[in-house]
Formats: C-alpha cells, sequence, structure tokens
C-alpha cells in the first residue's frame, strides 16, 4: 500500500481537455446557484418579462424602412436609440455598427435592471422601477416627435425667409407630401409589440406594488 507502481505519461491535450471539463463542471455549478438564487428572489413571471423585454429592445427588429425598392432594412430599438445619440439620419442605417447607443443606450440597460431593484432593496420607491421601459418608450417616442417638428419648423422657416408666405405654404405640403411618403415606407417590427406589451404589464405590476406598499406605511 502507498507503493508507485507504474509511472504513465498523459497527453498533453488530454489534460488539458479534463481541466477544462473540471473548470465547466465548476462553473455549471456555480452558475445553476446563483441562477436559483436570483429565481427564488426575483420570481419567474419578472425575470421572464424582463427577458422578453431585452429580445425585443436587442434582437427583434422595432421597425422596418424600405429604403428603396430592392433595399428594405430592420432596425432594433437599440438602433434607434443609436440613430437619436447620433442624430443619424436613413443613410446611417447601413453603418449602425459603427454607431454609439451613448447615454440612450445607458438608460436602456438601466431601464432593463430596474424591475429587479425591488427584490434586491426594501426602498418603497423602487417598486416604480418597474415603469422604466415604458419610460423610456415614451421618451423616445417624444423625442422623434420633436426631431420631426423641429425639421419641419426649419425647412418652413427657410422658405418663408425665401419664398414669402408662398413658399412656406408649398414647403408645408411639400414636407407633407414627404412625412406621407416616410410613414408609407415604415412598417411595426415584432420587437414593438412585444416591448409595448410587456412594458405595460411591467408598469402596471410595479404600480400595483408601489400602492401596496405605501398602504401598508
Amino acid at each position: 500500500l502507498g507503493e508507485i507502481v507504474s509511472v504513465i505519461a498523459v497527453d498533453d491535450a488530454a489534460l488539458a481537455k479534463e481541466q477544462a471539463q473540471k473548470v465547466l463542471d465548476t462553473a455549471s455549478v456555480e452558475g445553476r446557484k446563483y441562477a436559483d438564487m436570483l429565481i427564488s428572489k426575483v420570481g419567474i413571471p419578472t425575470l421572464v418579462a424582463v427577458a422578453l423585454m431585452a429580445l425585443g429592445w436587442l434582437i427583434l427588429p422595432t421597425f422596418s424602412i424600405q429604403v428603396s425598392s430592392a433595399y428594405r432594412e430592420s432596425i432594433s430599438f437599440y438602433e434607434v436609440l443609436k440613430v437619436i445619440n447620433n442624430s443619424a439620419g436613413l443613410d446611417s442605417l447601413s453603418n449602425l455598427d459603427a454607431l454609439s447607443g451613448g447615454v440612450w443606450g445607458w438608460l436602456m440597460f438601466a431601464a432593463l435592471l430596474a424591475p429587479l431593484l425591488p427584490h434586491f432593496h426594501s426602498n418603497k420607491y423602487l417598486p416604480l422601477g418597474y415603469a422604466a421601459p415604458l419610460m423610456l418608450i415614451l421618451v423616445v417616442v417624444l423625442q422623434t416627435y420633436i426631431s420631426i417638428r423641429d425639421s419641419v419648423s426649419q425647412a418652413r422657416g427657410l422658405a418663408g425667409g425665401f419664398g414669402g408666405a408662398k413658399g412656406a405654404v408649398m414647403a408645408e405640403r411639400m414636407m407633407s407630401e414627404m412625412m406621407n411618403m416616410a410613414f408609407k415606407a415604415v412598417s411595426l417590427g415584432a420587437g414593438l409589440y412585444i416591448a409595448a406589451a410587456v412594458s405595460l404589464y411591467l408598469a402596471f405590476i410595479g404600480i400595483r406594488k408601489f400602492l401596496a406598499s405605501s398602504a401598508k406605511v
């Protein structure tokens, strides 16, 4: 007992594979442990809702734009934020990977995490974080509307400066026709419907939790 009977050389590849398997097994065990902890603290409904929100914002298309008769571009909500952050136009659709979401991107990720915070801290106002995704969507819609309105106002002002009242009327008609063409070229994607439905659900849950906690005080 305790004596060395023989020594066998172990292939480096086999040793590396064994070590990698041990690392994977350890990571799998730790991952399951943290996943179980997250499920027990947050709950499956909220986690599923946040996952669907991320899917609707990061992967599924929010809009599909018919740029030309032979070219159609689909963009996600995060890519919409990139366009807003860089004040870019349709010409930027083919180069979205090079653009940064900036502050808007950080706001999106913060809105995704906000519904999880009430489960890790007892502050009575944190349940309102459930409404963060809906608030971000409304802010983006408002920002888009303001940008379009400002563009129309600038075009009307330029036309009025050069052509007087008639020029302003012609510019308004042209802008109206251009807007109609733009809206016809845009179709709503699955990501928008999923994000809208989930954000309304989360906002309802958050407001209900906040009112319940306030009633107890």
